[in-house]
């Protein structure tokens, strides 16, 4: 017998051996490196339910629909992470509301916090979405309805309307600003707020009456004119101005009203053909002459809009000492503090305490510049606090709530 092959014959089954062995170890630990990240990979699993768990029962305590967030074990990682992505954004951000005739605000939030669904995102969220101070208040009465034993048709009326002011709350984040207006239709006004909720500016306004609607918008100011003129609406010249002016011209005299050809030339009441003029036919602007006669006061807020709608002084200031009916105008706001608003925006003392008393004749319009966009939120929150934290649940002056 050869030597090297009797060695071989010997060797063989040692080699096979050592060879098998070798492959068992690898398979061995092969699965157990297996098992050992497919349990890491459970573990990561349930920590994000237990995330998406955690950050549900939060936003049900500010008045979230959480139904559409729910998961099961049987999720897929990605639809997990989506789902509580989308939770962070609404405890932070809010939805939009549904009834903005009007969006003229840019968005600035971070984006970046949004994708990051994780613990500190949660964190940052929940803290972001705590620091304005009517919200917390309004969470915190929010919560002490909930703990009540009744089950009326009443007490799920009043829940339902406090979600829709949280959810605007924290639509309000989206837009990064140190301050802006409030307006709240049905309640009669308008707030100045800091960034914490302090009010800056409380008044009473005025706004449009049941057929003439104030829009909801989101919009800012872009200038303050003193001594503004009246452009008036077509809507009005037609439907209530040329019935009067027809019978009797001095009601363009008594009113100071102007009439202005297409080029905008001034033209005498005593010339033009009244009777040809119709609602189907008035070739003619109709505007009113600056003073305290005229319908916008002295001081007009020019807002970002294509409604033609505006914040403004008013010639019949004691309206909001007389009435409580707050709801009267063609849709425009008046507002009860139109100096002290406007130097505020213009952060500035540009009109003193004597302005709205001296009524100079003669005057023309006087435009100022604003040295930032203050956003402007013209909304119809039914439910909300007041400045001691109380809640206050107004009346659905257009029956919007139904």
């Amino acid at each position: 017998m050869n030597f090297k092959s009797f060695y071989f014959r010997a060797a063989f089954p040692i080699v096979l051996f050592i060879a098998l062995s070798s492959i068992w170890s690898c398979r061995k630990a092969k699965k157990s490196a297996t098992d050992s990240s497919s349990e890491t990979t459970e573990q990561a699993h349930m920590a994000q339910q237990a995330l998406v768990h955690r950050a549900c029962r939060f936003a049900d305590s500010v008045g979230i629909d959480t139904s559409r967030y729910a998961v099961t074990t049987t999720d897929a990682e990605d639809v997990i992470q989506t789902k509580l992505t989308n939770l962070l954004t609404e405890i932070q951000y809010g939805k939009k509301p549904s009834r903005l005739a009007f969006s003229g605000l840019r968005e600035d939030r971070d984006s970046t916090k949004q994708t990051a669904a994780t613990d500190a995102a949660l964190r940052d969220a929940l803290e972001k979405s705590t620091t304005f101070a009517p919200y917390r208040q309004l969470v915190a009465r929010y919560n002490q309805l909930r703990k009540q034993t009744t089950n009326s048709p009443a007490l799920a009326d009043s829940l339902r309307l406090i979600r829709q002011t949280l959810n605007f709350y924290r639509y309000v984040n989206r837009f990064d600003a140190d301050r802006f207006v409030l307006v709240n239709i049905p309640a009669g006004e308008l707030n100045v707020y800091d960034r914490a909720g302090t009010r800056l500016l409380p008044m009473q306004v005025i706004a449009g009456r049941w057929d003439h609607q104030t829009p909801c918008m989101t919009t800012y100011i872009k200038g303050i004119v003193a001594y503004p003129y009246w452009n008036v609406p077509k809507s009005i010249v037609l439907n209530e101005m040329l019935p009067r002016m027809q019978r009797d011209l001095s009601y363009i005299y008594n009113q100071n009203l102007q009439i202005l050809d297409e080029k905008g030339r001034e033209l005498d009441p005593e010339e033009i053909d009244w009777d040809g003029l119709s609602t189907t036919y008035f070739p003619y602007r109709v505007r009113q002459a600056s003073g305290c006669e005229n319908s916008l006061g002295l001081i007009k807020f020019d807002l970002e809009n294509p409604l033609a709608i505006y914040l403004h002084d008013t010639n019949s200031r004691d309206l909001f000492t007389r009435t409580a009916d707050r709801w009267r105008s063609h849709g425009c706001v008046r507002v009860q503090k139109p100096v002290e608003l406007a130097n505020l925006m213009l952060g500035k003392p540009a009109f003193d305490a004597g302005f709205m008393n001296r009524c100079l004749i003669d005057q023309k319009p006087k435009p100022l510049a604003v040295p930032q966009k203050v956003p402007v939120f013209i909304t119809y929150n039914l439910a909300d606090v007041d400045s001691t934290g109380r809640l206050i649940v107004y009346k659905d002056v257009y029956g919007l709530a139904k």
